[in-house]
């Protein structure tokens, strides 16, 4: 396994994180993209590096007293190694530092192991967006974490 550090991303990683979008989605955001959310006041981005190179990283939106998930994205070779569930920990984090009332975020149904990540540290089965994705087209699973003390995840460092 190889160590990484998650910190908050900065704007010299946008390109890095725009090619890690072309490995995981199949609309993936641009660096434009990516740039105009990452200088929004609302928005927070976290990134995983090794070695200096970006391997992963997620951003949410909050407004409102909720937050939404924008993105959680790992290069492929560095999956199945706790940095997913490392970023999701950190956008919890952020979540309760702002007082979020709760954490939503939607996940392709196809996608196991993104829910088996997210319910791991949580979340659960919300509700469903009709044929919200396309490319290939199928529904969105609305994924949701309550900040009312039942449902927050616990990082109690035992199993990394």
């Amino acid at each position: 396994m190889s160590a990484y550090t998650v910190a908050p991303l900065e704007e010299r990683d946008l390109a890095e994180a725009a090619g890690i979008e072309k490995f995981c989605f199949s609309h993936p955001w641009s660096e434009e993209t990516l740039r105009s959310e990452f200088g929004s006041p609302y928005n927070w981005f976290f990134g995983a590096h090794a070695d200096e190179k970006l391997i992963g990283y997620c951003g949410m939106q909050a407004v409102a007293g909720e937050g939404s998930v924008f993105n959680v994205a790992v290069l492929p070779e560095y999956r199945r190694q706790g940095v997913g569930e490392s970023l999701v920990i950190e956008l919890l984090r952020k979540s309760k530092e702002l007082g979020l009332d709760q954490l939503l975020l939607e996940v392709r149904p196809s996608n196991l192991k993104a829910i088996w990540l997210y319910e791991k540290c949580g979340f659960v089965f919300f509700g469903l967006r009709k044929n919200y994705y396309t490319d290939p087209p199928e529904n969105a699973i609305i994924m949701r974490l309550a900040f009312n003390g039942t449902q927050m995840y616990e990082d109690d460092d035992d199993d990394d």
